[in-house]
């Protein structure tokens, strides 16, 4: 395309945590978390108790400082955590979150595996 160019009063960088916005506007540097989480495919009997129903769980166990969590996806549920002091156990955690689940994860199947940046500020 042709490079354009605006005037304005704000600027919405809605772009995710790697905003090229924000680096082209010199936005500056920030914290961000990791987030982690398992697509997981359970038996339509388990699958019935998210009907009406998320989870989150909280604990040093799944996140010091963030939380964990099971949400209904449709027809599967996302199984994950985060965490913004402690990246590098970011498996640990989703370790203990599937612990903390295994009885309604029980007979799922592992359908995909997702980790994304979450901006913690602009």
């Amino acid at each position: 395309g042709v490079p354009k160019s605006m005037d304005g009063d704000l600027i919405d960088g809605a772009d995710g945590a790697n905003s090229r916005v924000a680096k082209a506007m010199d936005a500056g540097q920030y914290n961000f978390a990791i987030a982690f989480q398992e697509r997981i495919k359970i038996p339509d009997d388990k699958m019935a108790f998210y009907e009406e129903m998320a989870e989150m769980y909280v604990g040093d166990d799944v996140s010091p400082d963030f939380y964990g969590w099971v949400f209904p996806k449709y027809d599967h549920v996302g199984v994950g955590t985060g965490t913004v002091i402690n990246k590098n156990a970011i498996k640990q955690y989703q370790t203990a979150i599937r612990e903390r689940a295994a009885d309604r994860l029980e007979g799922g199947k592992l359908i995909k595996v997702e980790a994304h940046p979450i901006p913690e500020h602009p």
